[in-house]
Formats: C-alpha cells, sequence, structure tokens
C-alpha cells in the first residue's frame, strides 16, 4: 500500500509539472460561480474553501448575487433559472498508522470517498440564500440565510445544522471551520479540536443554531442559540429540545500594508435541555472560549497565509457535563499554528502544529501540498500526525498519509 500511496504520489506529481508548463485558461465554474459568473478563486483564496473580502461579502449578502445568470421574476419571487448544483468527487487513498502505549503498530489501507456529495446552493429570494450539502445519508449540511441593507450595514438571521461549527450561521474566518479546510490545514486547530468534542451520544459533531448578525466588509457579529444535533433535531430525534446553549461570535478584517489581518473569538455557554434529559442525572452544557488570529496576502510576487488560534473548556462537575470537555479534574485547552504559501501559481506548500491537552496531551503535525490542476480541481498529499502522552507519561502515535483528489462538477 506504501507503493501504491507513493506511486500515486509520483504520477501526481509529473501530470501537475506537465500541466505546469502549459497554462490553461479553463475556469472553474460550480454552483455559485454559475450564478455570479465569477471565477472560484474571486469567492475563494488560493483554493477552495478559504474565503477572499469578495467571498466574505458574497455570503453576508445570503448567497444571492448573480451575474448574466438569467432570473425568474414576479411579485414576491426572484430566483435563478437554472438550478445551481455541484458534484463533488473525491477519492482518496489513505494509510493510517497506529502505536499503542505498549508499542503495537498495526497499519490500515484504503481507498475511499473523502466527500461523495451534491452542493446545491444560491439564491432563494432577493433577500433569502441557502448552501446544501447532501451526502445519501440522513444528514446533510445545511445552512439557510437571510440578509438585509439597513443603514451602510448589512443585517441577518440564519438557521443551519452542520458539522461546520457552532458559528455557521456566518462562518467567515479561515482558521478553522468550514473554510479553514484548506488541504485540511485545519487538522491542528484548538478551536477545530475542542468544537469537535461532543459529549452526547448519536451527534457526532454536528451543530444546529439559530443566530442574528450583523457586518459590513470590516467584520461581523453574530449572537445566538446552539444545540448538538443528530442532523435532525435540537439534540436527538425523538428527544429534541428547545433549551440551548448561547454563542456570541466576533471576526474583523484589516488591510495593514495591503494585507489582510483577521481577528477573532468565540463565546459559548449554557444549558442544552433539562436535567436528566439527554445524560443521566447531569445538566448537559456547552462551555467553550476561543481567539484566532491570520495574516493573508502576497509578498515578492508569492501568495501566503499565516494562522494561528488558542481555544479552552471548562472541566465537568458531578451533575454538569461540559459537552466539549468530561474531565472532572481538568480544563480543556490548546493553541496552534500553520501557515502556507504559494510559490508558483496552483501550487500550494503548508505545515502545521498544536495541542490539546486535558491530562491526556495531545501533540499535532501536519504536512502537506496540493496542486490546483484547475480552480474546481485539486490533487493533495499530505500527513497528520497525532501523538498522545498520558500524565502517566505513556505514550501512543497515530499517523495518516492521504492523497486526497478533489473535483467539483
Amino acid at each position: 500500500m506504501k507503493k501504491m500511496i507513493f506511486s500515486a504520489a509520483a504520477f501526481a506529481l509529473v501530470a501537475v509539472s506537465s500541466i505546469a508548463l502549459a497554462p490553461t485558461n479553463a475556469e472553474a465554474i460550480p454552483a455559485f460561480a454559475r450564478q455570479t459568473g465569477a471565477a472560484c478563486l474571486s469567492c475563494h483564496f488560493q483554493e477552495i474553501p478559504a474565503l477572499t473580502a469578495f467571498g466574505r461579502s458574497f455570503k453576508m449578502n445570503a448567497f444571492t448575487d448573480v451575474g448574466d445568470q438569467a432570473l425568474v421574476e414576479d411579485d414576491g419571487m426572484s430566483i435563478p433559472a437554472t438550478l445551481n448544483a455541484t458534484v463533488v468527487i473525491r477519492p482518496n487513498v489513505v494509510q493510517t498508522k497506529t502505536t499503542t502505549t505498549t508499542g503495537v503498530t498495526t497499519t490500515a489501507k484504503s481507498i475511499v470517498y473523502g466527500d461523495q456529495v451534491i452542493l446545491i446552493a444560491g439564491r432563494m429570494g432577493t433577500n433569502t440564500g441557502a448552501f446544501v450539502e447532501l451526502g445519501g445519508g440522513a444528514f446533510g449540511n445545511h445552512q439557510f440565510m437571510n440578509s438585509f441593507d439597513v443603514g451602510g450595514m448589512k443585517v441577518g438571521v440564519s438557521y443551519y445544522n452542520t458539522g461546520f461549527g457552532e458559528d455557521a450561521g456566518l462562518q467567515l474566518s479561515n482558521v478553522w471551520g468550514q473554510h479553514g479546510g484548506t488541504n485540511n490545514g485545519r487538522f491542528t486547530s484548538a478551536n477545530q479540536n475542542i468544537m469537535k468534542s461532543n459529549a452526547l451520544a448519536g451527534v457526532a459533531d454536528n451543530i444546529a443554531g439559530l443566530t442574528a448578525w450583523v457586518g459590513n466588509d470590516m467584520g461581523a457579529i453574530q449572537a445566538g442559540l446552539i444545540a448538538p444535533s443528530d442532523g435532525v433535531a435540537w439534540g436527538v430525534n425523538g428527544n429534541s429540545t428547545f433549551t440551548a446553549a448561547k454563542m456570541v461570535r466576533a471576526n474583523g478584517f484589516f488591510d495593514v500594508g495591503g494585507l489582510s489581518l483577521g481577528v477573532g473569538g468565540i463565546l459559548i455557554g449554557g444549558n442544552v435541555g433539562s436535567f436528566g434529559q439527554f445524560i443521566a442525572a447531569q445538566q448537559l452544557k456547552m462551555e467553550r472560549t476561543g481567539l484566532e488570529a491570520s495574516l493573508e496576502g502576497e509578498v515578492g510576487g508569492m501568495g501566503f497565509g499565516l494562522y494561528g488560534d488558542v481555544a479552552s473548556a471548562k472541566k465537568s462537575t458531578a451533575t454538569e457535563t461540559n459537552n466539549y470537555n468530561t474531565s472532572l479534574t481538568d480544563n480543556l485547552k490548546g493553541w496552534a499554528v500553520r501557515g502556507q504559501v504559494e510559490p508558483i501559481h496552483g501550487l500550494l506548500l503548508m505545515a502545521g502544529v498544536g495541542n490539546t491537552q486535558v491530562g491526556t496531551k495531545t501533540d499535532r503535525l501536519h504536512l502537506g501540498a496540493s496542486y490546483s490542476v484547475y480552480q474546481n480541481f485539486v490533487i493533495a498529499l499530505r500527513q497528520e500526525n497525532a501523538k498522545n502522552k498520558t500524565a502517566a507519561g505513556l505514550v501512543s502515535r497515530t499517523k495518516t498519509t492521504t492523497l486526497d483528489v478533489e473535483a467539483l462538477m
């Protein structure tokens, strides 16, 4: 399998080299590009899914902007003449090597699909839009957004049920969440890893939320209610709740010498459901905080991005379980930094480090390289290492190497 991975990687690099020598004029045209008439890299920084300033503006407009695409319009109706959709084709070759605390090493090898989904997205009306990701199962990511112009600001309300994070009503940051996924760079992010830690059985890492927000080209603030979700209910199907935790999220973006500086934070606190509803003799709570910063731009003709974040989640108690940290003795905390450069057009190199700790300390290392054959077709190779060290000094390791081919039709 090792030969298979590196033979495939060698083939990819040969293909990349030949394409690099023969530049193409082809443009990417997935769902949003069809609607707006703009290339993918108008909205995305270096690669999908990271956002540019234009991409953030498009999102704050609730995905309603259109270009030359015809609209069907009438009183109380304004929709594209064509349903804009994208099919994601994403075969992965994966090798995972795991070493236990007793020194036993096992290797798993597979060829799988990373995301075999259909994306349906765009304008639903003058002030309303949506992003829907259908994966063939019971759960699908969806974001339903409404945006209005009020005194030079954008004011909106969003409902969502996704695996993208608690702030998916208006995610603008490239550090973690939906837009931190360039070659899975968010693997090291402290916020990403803590956000994915759900104590409630049956919900994986999905979050349902309802938020109100206000923003402009310098950033946005959103506040709302959130709860773990099985993709159907606030909670789990058949055991839902109207009692949800509170979330406040802020992002700011500033021009610094021609570079884009981003800063942000998130604060989450409050009960979910009633006492004993989700965990016997326990009150389920959601309590965590996070800060982040990013710097993106171009120096000497070479594009780059730098990203960093810190996060923490309070420990649980005898009668209260923190959704993010079930430890009764230790607060969960973490940090991460990563960087990426584009030495030649289309070739992206990245590296990142970080850790989280709650009794056991997990150190993470991410190394990656990717090439955009087209704006909507990327070949990526990455290695993700996680080293776990318990309070007793016992060490286990997981090393995952992935050849990731992603094409959006």
